[in-house]
């Protein structure tokens, strides 16, 4: 019987495995993440009508791609799950992805191609403790430590959101205090999720700005902003760039 495999990649993460705690794979080796090329078992998530539906149909695909050892998908930063987004891409259908834009200001489109090997992730990062920790003060004079957010805990953060929006009504959300509380690992030294929770609730909105900002050095991303002039009148364009199951299946007739 042929013993046929399916072929993987060697990716490095914007991360360098710096933001996981000590012992786990990613940071041992320096964020180096094995992936799988898509095969026809990716073809069949990309066509499930009830993943589409519900919009988990881009979590089920890279949880298949990532076949590294000892590494969950859910558990990989969120933007180094970013990265894997985008490389799992270029590898299906090379570095070249067309888009069209609108313009905001005449509302013409405008057709451009991105070319995705060149998006840039940040080439320096901040010191942390053996955990991955990073510790700083804020300008009304908290000592804050914060960990980075995985796609497992964003997804939570994402869950609970939609689940308060149906039963207080669309449009009310909790995203920004639940998002701190899901990062933010002590104040001033107190680490009781209760206490702290309550702590979160009362932070100043400058500090709350902050600490958010601050959080942006422990999640190191892919840089998805894409800017162009318009064809039409020449404004500037300026946006992330759009992503949706095309993105990963150019041939999908959504």
């Amino acid at each position: 019987m042929t013993n046929f495999t399916f072929p993987t990649e060697v990716i490095q993460l914007p991360s360098q495995g710096k933001f996981y705690p000590e012992g786990h794979p990613l940071r041992e080796n320096g964020g180096k993440l094995d992936v799988k090329y898509m095969t026809a078992k990716e073809e069949d998530i990309l066509t499930s009508t009830n993943l589409i539906a519900n919009g988990t149909v881009v979590d089920k695909l890279m949880e298949s791609l990532v076949v590294h050892e000892g590494v969950n998908y859910k558990d990989l930063t969120t933007g180094d799950a970013n990265a894997v987004l985008m490389a799992s891409r270029v590898l299906a259908y090379g570095k070249d992805y067309p888009v069209t834009v609108t313009c905001g200001q005449c509302k013409e489109t405008t057709d451009t191609v991105i070319d995705l090997s060149q998006l840039e992730t940040p080439d320096e990062l901040v010191d942390v403790d053996d955990n991955g920790h990073y510790s700083f003060k804020t300008p009304g004079g908290l000592t804050v430590v914060v960990k980075t957010l995985t796609r497992g805990e964003e997804m939570k953060v994402e869950k609970d959101n939609k689940a308060i929006e149906a039963k207080v009504g669309r449009g009310f959300t909790n995203e920004v205090t639940s998002r701190l509380r899901s990062i933010i690992v002590s104040i001033n030294g107190v680490t009781d999720r209760q206490e702290l929770s309550g702590m979160i609730d009362n932070l100043v909105i400058r500090d709350s700005k902050f600490i958010r900002e601050e959080f942006t050095k422990v999640n190191p991303s892919v840089d998805m902003t894409i800017e162009l002039d318009c064809g039409n009148c020449g404004h500037g364009i300026k946006g992330g760039i759009p992503i949706g199951v095309d993105f990963l299946w150019p041939d999908a007739q959504l």
